[in-house]
């Protein structure tokens, strides 16, 4: 079935009309029990996200603050976390901090911060993917459903999980693991899938709607500053692991090219 069209939204991303209605009981839902944490402290905008996720087949819980995120996690770690950036106490980027140090959740901004310095902070803390209000709830689904699937993916193994060996790095798949001529690369699970999409057809041009769904999900394709802000965060820890020694190409108009050697 087609979802319904998103409500509409106020600025303020608070809704102006009804929630979306139940599928049909002959439908597979794309969730399948996971926990999905709403870090949202605006009561009208999360209670409508709760409504879709839960209708769409996952479990929630609520967050209304960094400190309540902890403890959430503390009860039971989720699967996904969904958060705004405008919190109390700790506010957004601290929070994704957070629980990039104590692993790999998946974490999807959803914020009215839309200005591209609010994108590179969130993604440079360790978020995954970057929505801005007002939400096109549909949209909102299939990212969750993508970044769950990317989440699975990185948890089992590939038929190509032999080490990558490069001039100047070393990329293993199966620990994902970064090292550098001076250092190791710490990566998020993003950039780190962006620099393995590269590196498995190295000197070869890949397309900016190809990386994007490799890397993000078959729903992607015209997210280019998604690509952009993440590839330059890529590009900086590779330089600072490796000095001097130049790793991914741009193809203007086309793509990027990841170079096997100097």
């Amino acid at each position: 079935m087609t979802d319904p069209e998103p409500p509409h939204h106020d600025p303020d991303g608070r809704r102006l009309v009804a929630p979306p209605a139940v599928s049909r009981p002959d439908e597979e839902p794309p969730g399948h029990g996971e926990l999905i944490l709403i870090v949202e402290d605006e009561p009208e905008f999360r209670e409508l996200v709760e409504l879709w996720v839960t209708r769409h087949g996952w479990r929630t819980a609520v967050a209304l603050d960094g400190t309540e995120v902890i403890r959430r996690f503390e009860e039971e770690p989720p699967a996904l976390v969904l958060l705004d950036l405008n919190l109390p106490r700790m506010d957004g980027w601290q929070v994704t901090e957070w629980i990039r140090s104590v692993g790999t959740t998946p974490v999807l901004m959803v914020t009215a911060y839309g200005a591209e310095a609010d994108v590179v902070r969130g993604l440079v803390a360790g978020a995954d993917d970057y929505l801005t209000k007002p939400v096109r709830f549909p949209e909102l689904i299939a990212r969750i459903s993508a970044a769950l699937r990317r989440s699975r993916l990185a948890d089992g193994t590939h038929p190509d999980d032999a080490p990558i060996q490069l001039d100047g790095l070393r990329i293993e798949p199966a620990t994902h693991r970064v090292t550098g001529e001076a250092a190791e690369v710490h990566l998020t699970p993003t950039e780190f899938r962006l620099l393995l999409a590269l590196a498995r057809r190295p000197d070869r041009v890949i397309g900016h709607a190809e990386l994007l769904r490799s890397v993000w999900g078959p729903t992607y394709g015209e997210e280019t500053q998604l690509l952009r802000v993440t590839m330059r965060n890529l590009r900086g820890k590779l330089a600072a692991a490796s000095p001097g020694r130049t790793f991914i190409a741009t193809e203007y108009g086309l793509g990027y090219r990841l170079l096997p050697s100097r």
